[in-house]
């Protein structure tokens, strides 16, 4: 079954920017993933991202919570970029061609978990497309695109 990429702003959106303009389709997108209409995922360093966004308001102890309890408030597979032994693989060449293609250090690491799951995803979903349109190989939208 293929999944939908949520990068980092959707989570963030949700947890810090209750009054945002665009809380409400981004509600209604993330109740579709609780109730499992959408079956998402994220990487490992979209989840870092999160936390360290949400640092600055969070103690220590709330912080360890987000991390840990992550996939019970949003019930999303956490992409890592392994070998066949579990050992983390960061290709530094590969991220940094991510780089050239000008992607900040963050979305050069997501793109290159992206590139390498692109076969069991069908797209990728955020409310920042300008920033990663044309430089993956799956659809970027929206997610009152979906």
């Amino acid at each position: 079954m293929k999944r939908l990429f949520i990068d980092s702003d959707i989570f963030v959106r949700d947890l810090r920017y209750p009054r945002d303009s665009l809380t409400e389709n981004n509600r209604r997108f993330l109740d579709k993933v609780r109730a499992k209409k959408i079956h998402g995922c994220t990487s490992i360093f979209n989840l870092l991202e999160v936390c360290g966004i949400l640092s600055y308001n969070l103690s220590p102890t709330d912080l360890f919570d987000l991390y840990a309890g992550f996939t019970q408030e949003y019930p999303v597979q956490i992409l890592f970029p392994a070998d066949s032994t579990g050992n983390l693989q960061y290709d530094i060449p590969t991220i940094f061609s991510q780089v050239q293609r000008k992607n900040s250090l963050g979305d050069a690491q997501i793109a290159y978990v992206v590139e390498r799951f692109t076969d069991h995803l069908s797209g990728f979903i955020t409310w920042n497309v300008k920033h990663f349109e044309g430089k993956l190989p799956i659809p970027v939208k929206c997610p009152n695109e979906l």
